[in-house]
């Protein structure tokens, strides 16, 4: 029997140590390890052990009661929710830490709603009960008000927990309202059933560097988390025809396996992370690779236990396996038996929020540095790398900071590449604020034949919201050909990457093709894709463009005595403070604050509060960026061009 679970939770609620004390209790290691000491089996990377903090997903096993558990740790901050994002499509079940002291904080919040979309059994371990300040009948009250209702404290004899376990069953509940109760089986079934369809979360409470309620909680892993033959069935599609099928998984079917995640190791390089959804596959054997149509070898497949790899000859449903050396196979893949091929919807990665130009210390680092960039992206997902086109600077983006921050270290010592940092840039939109029509006929003679096209297009704004983009075609008689409007929308599509303000791509706009004219010879493809973005460019000047600003979405979870000190310092970002709520002794304060002024957050939160302070952000909408901070963007965008390009 097999469990995959993940554990999730606020950063320092302990995660790493609970799994450390997972694997002892559970006979996996004979000494635990320890998160200040940088000796824990969990976090063993350079730059964890050197902040004392999780940063990536780490995989670690252990067996209890003939049960194979395999356990994904995730880092706590924000800045690294793309590794919790990738190993939740790993796992089956989930165990959510929240601290005794702190109670629930943004960061499980969080998490939990990506859970609940998810709709994964989850068991809720409450951790440090031994510590000074805890409090546990308060955390859970505040788990079961900011969690769930069904949050409960596993207690067989609790009213409380039959009376719920009744309600989440029509027999049950028949039974209980005619008996006063359920028998111990009936009890105990109905519980499971109930927390494998995530309608119960068992609640435990013990501590981690004791291992105190850690026998409890493997228990409960065992019992109530799902095997991997219990999930639900899913939805996929057949790569060929498009169609949705079903999937079911299960051991006896051909194999199938989803990567969700690459990463590095010092001695055998990139290895690919897969989890085996379906069916079973063995070391040195060929598989095809769906989404590259691709076959590829397989040498040698382990299991991880933190940094050490143990070797495996077979996986079958529902373990997670790393494999090296493959040449075609990226995250999102799926692998499949070549006769029985499927498509999984690929993970969705948070946006990033923050970005920095780079520029390379020396030319030497400049040869090396896009190799190790693609490297760090095929790892992160949610790290991208750019290059404005107009600028010709190096853009890094990232969900923090600290993400950025971690990031480049690991580029230096890892690769043995340094930077300097830029200032972060924001990712401006521009837009219209009313109709216009504009014409553009393009002709061109140079002897032979030439080329022609002649295009009307007209500009609508689209109200924020909805699609991003719309391309409508309205030429009726042949004023054009329909085989050049596809030719249009290419040209537009182009034209719309660059705005007229400050070359910044349009959002929110619906594009008509009204009229126009062609010529039997000398028009073509090329001729049109030119002609539509020329009179798009044109029509967008005549429809009174704006510069929209990104907002961003920002919690911050600060003591009550900084209330004032926050507020201020919100208005002076030009942010708005949209609610706050107690929570124990912090306060939580929903703001939206336009992410230019949010570069350094993160210092001067830090700063204001002694360190107290936490915030999480996320991208929320764009919104028209007022005439001062036009002027200064289009200005700067302005003296970016004037400047040399550097090589």
């Amino acid at each position: 029997m097999k469990r995959d679970i993940v554990v999730v939770g606020h950063a320092h609620s302990g995660k790493t140590s609970l799994v450390e004390s997972l694997l002892f209790v559970s006979g996996a290691i004979s000494r635990k390890g320890d998160v200040m000491q940088g000796n824990s089996v969990s976090d063993y990377n350079e730059d964890e052990i050197e902040r004392k903090i999780s940063i990536n997903a780490s995989f670690l096993k252990t067996n209890y009661k003939n049960h194979q558990i395999q356990i994904i740790d995730t880092p706590g901050y924000a800045d690294f929710i793309g590794e919790t994002v990738s190993a939740l499509r790993a796992a089956d079940g989930a165990v959510v830490v929240v601290d005794a002291v702190n109670g629930v904080e943004v960061g499980t919040e969080d998490i939990w709603e990506r859970l609940e979309s998810l709709g994964m059994a989850r068991i809720i371990f409450i951790n440090k009960i031994d510590k000074e300040g805890a409090k546990v009948d308060e955390t859970i009250t505040g788990i079961r008000e900011q969690l769930s209702k069904n949050a409960l404290v596993l207690d067989l004899s609790s009213s409380n927990l039959i009376e719920a376990v009744a309600e989440t069953n029509d027999q049950l509940l028949e039974k209980y309202l005619s008996n006063g109760s359920l028998t111990p089986q009936e009890l105990k079934e109905g519980l499971r059933k109930a927390v494998l369809s995530a309608k119960i979360f068992p609640v435990f409470s013990g501590s981690a560097t004791s291992d105190k309620g850690v026998k409890e909680l493997l228990e409960a892993i065992v019992e109530y988390l799902p095997s991997p033959v219990e999930r639900s069935p899913i939805e996929v599609k057949d790569p060929v025809t498009q169609q949705a099928k079903t999937f079911a998984f299960k051991d006896d079917a051909p194999f199938a396996g989803f990567v969700f995640k690459t990463m590095f190791d010092p001695h055998l390089g990139h290895l690919s992370l897969m989890r085996v959804l379906r069916g079973k596959l063995n070391a040195n054997s060929d598989f095809y690779n769906v989404n590259t149509g691709t076959r590829e070898h397989i040498g040698t497949m382990s299991m991880l236990q933190g940094r050490e790899q143990q070797n495996v000859t077979q996986a079958s449903c529902g373990d997670i396996i790393a494999l090296t050396k493959l040449k075609n196979t990226h995250v999102c893949d799926c692998l499949t038996d070549e006769k029985d091929k499927l498509l999984l919807e690929p993970i969705s990665f948070p946006e990033p929020s923050i970005s920095a130009s780079i520029k390379p210390k020396t030319r030497a680092d400049e040869e090396k540095i896009s190799l190790s960039l693609s490297r760090i992206c095929e790892e992160d997902r949610t790290f991208q790398v750019s290059r404005d086109s107009e600028t010709k600077e190096l853009i890094i983006s990232g969900i923090g900071d600290l993400h950025l921050k971690v990031l480049l270290e690991r580029m230096k010592k890892r690769y043995h590449v340094d930077v300097d940092l830029g200032t972060p840039k924001v990712a401006y939109r521009e837009t219209i604020a009313k109709k216009a029509r504009a014409r553009h006929k393009y002709k061109k003679q140079s002897g032979g034949r030439g080329q022609y096209a002649d295009v009307e297009l007209e500009v609508s704004p689209v109200p924020a919201g909805g699609l991003p983009y719309e391309f409508v075609s309205k030429i009726f008689g042949g004023a054009i050909p329909k085989n050049f409007i596809p030719s249009i929308e290419k040209g537009v599509k182009q034209a719309i990457g660059e705005g007229v303000l400050a070359g910044y791509p349009l959002i929110n706009l619906q594009v008509t093709v009204v009229d126009g004219s062609y010529h039997d010879v000398d028009s073509s493809d090329i001729a049109f894709q030119i002609a539509g973005a020329l009179a798009l460019k044109e029509a967008i000047k005549l429809a009174s463009p704006v510069l929209l600003e990104p907002i961003a979405e920002v919690n911050v979870v600060v003591p009550d005595e900084f209330i004032g000190q926050i507020s201020g310092d919100i208005n002076s970002r030009r942010g708005r403070i949209m609610g706050s709520e107690a929570k124990g002794k912090n306060q939580v304060i929903k703001v939206q604050v336009p992410l230019a002024e949010m570069a350094t957050y993160g210092t001067d939160l830090r700063s204001i509060t002694g360190g107290r302070g936490s915030y999480t952000l996320k991208f929320s909408h764009y919104e028209h960026a007022p005439a001062k901070v036009t002027a200064q963007v289009i200005s700067q965008k302005q003296a970016q061009a004037q400047q040399p390009a550097h090589g």
